[in-house]
């Protein structure tokens, strides 16, 4: 068995890294004897950049993969209104547990809470769920007047109170944090409980948690909410792609045409109303049954926003003209009423490479630059 080094094998490193680094009494090391010169400079330099480099500070953390699901509750909103776990299905929302004359960090948790409230303005999927600790003094008419001191959107940003021992376990059971009365001190001290926050998806698991206290946790939470409630892009994807196989075999049509390869024109252009139809079955798919009729917000600020808002509202108003158009285009083509064709057609073509192309920069924009 071996036995623990005493004091002087301390003194002497050589039983543990080895002849290299042996130190003696006299604080001599052999390593650093053997260098010189440009030899210390450099090991000098390389000890201050990993030095500098580190980060000696705890980084703030969202802890996810959070082993719980919330279990149902009835509890009264600061309107009155009763809120249960089924009316925030299909939202993520955050909860935030705080009482109002509380000294211990709920100043800090609410401000938090606002700060989401202004990241998620747009977006109509997130839910911010603020419950009070202490409801015999928290009561409806006080929960309104905190709301308003914070700038709560009445829809957005919801208060709840109902029995202390009901919201007590619920922070417990469901969220598997502490939460305690204390006696004898005074009413801003007088609940021990979590100053996190929780991110919860539309099925009530809880999906992650982070101090409410820290700036970078609450952006990394931020982040959390955006990634759950961000939808799948393989649909927008595909149909991004789609325009742009459109708009490709737009050219390769017109081209053909001015060549007059009136059999490759044909085949291509429609190819071109084939794919078109197989977009319009995606885009539908994708905002009826994926989205359930929702749309996605824009999240881009500055100059970019107002643009946007331009190509899609100009992209949406003549996608359905296009269309007809494209429709009438081919009918009269396939009918050989080519003076007919001919005329419609030189407004078909332009309309149709616009919709594509700004098709292509919508989901650019939405899905990337923002």
């Amino acid at each position: 068995m071996n036995k623990l080094p005493n004091r002087s094998d301390w003194l002497n490193w050589s039983w543990m890294v080895g002849p290299w680094l042996r130190v003696d009494l006299a604080g001599r090391c052999q390593f650093w004897n053997k260098l010189r010169g440009h030899g210390r400079q450099t090991l000098l330099a390389l000890c201050a950049v990993i030095l500098s480099a580190a980060d000696w500070t705890p980084t703030a953390s969202l802890y996810s993969d959070f082993p719980a699901s919330v279990a149902p509750f009835s509890l009264t909103e600061r309107s009155g209104r009763t809120v249960t776990l089924d009316d925030l299905k299909a939202k993520v929302w955050v909860a935030h547990f705080f009482f109002r004359c509380c000294s211990q960090g709920c100043a800090e948790t609410t401000a938090a809470m606002a700060r989401l409230q202004d990241a998620f303005a747009r977006d109509p999927n997130v839910v911010l769920v603020s419950f009070t600790l202490d409801p015999e003094n928290d009561t409806a008419e006080e929960l309104q007047s905190y709301a308003a001191e914070h700038g709560a959107d009445a829809e957005r940003w919801l208060f709840l109170t109902g029995p202390r021992q009901t919201i007590h376990d619920l922070v417990r059971a469901s969220f598997l944090h502490s939460v305690e009365t204390k006696d004898n001190v005074s009413r801003d001290k007088s609940i021990s409980h979590t100053f996190n926050l929780f991110v919860v998806d539309g099925d009530g698991r809880v999906r992650g948690y982070a101090d409410g206290k820290s700036a970078e946790s609450i952006d990394r939470l931020a982040a959390r909410v955006r990634e759950l409630t961000r939808p799948p892009l393989i649909y927008p994807t595909i149909n991004a792609v789609l325009n742009g196989v459109a708009g490709v075999l737009l050219i390769a049509g017109y081209i053909a045409i001015r060549r007059r390869r009136e059999i490759l024109h044909k085949a291509i252009m429609l190819s071109a109303l084939f794919v078109s139809m197989v977009f319009l079955a995606f885009y539908l798919y994708y905002h009826l049954v994926i989205l359930k009729g929702h749309s996605v917000p824009f999240q881009g600020e500055g100059w970019v926003r107002p643009l946007y808002f331009v190509i899609l509202i100009s992209h949406i108003a003549l996608a359905p003209i296009v269309a007809i158009m494209a429709l009438a285009t081919t009918f009269l083509g396939l009918k050989n009423r080519r003076d007919h064709h001919r005329r419609l057609a030189r407004w078909t073509w332009p309309l149709w490479m616009y919709v594509s192309v700004t098709g292509v920069m919508v989901y650019v924009m939405l899905y990337h630059l923002a």
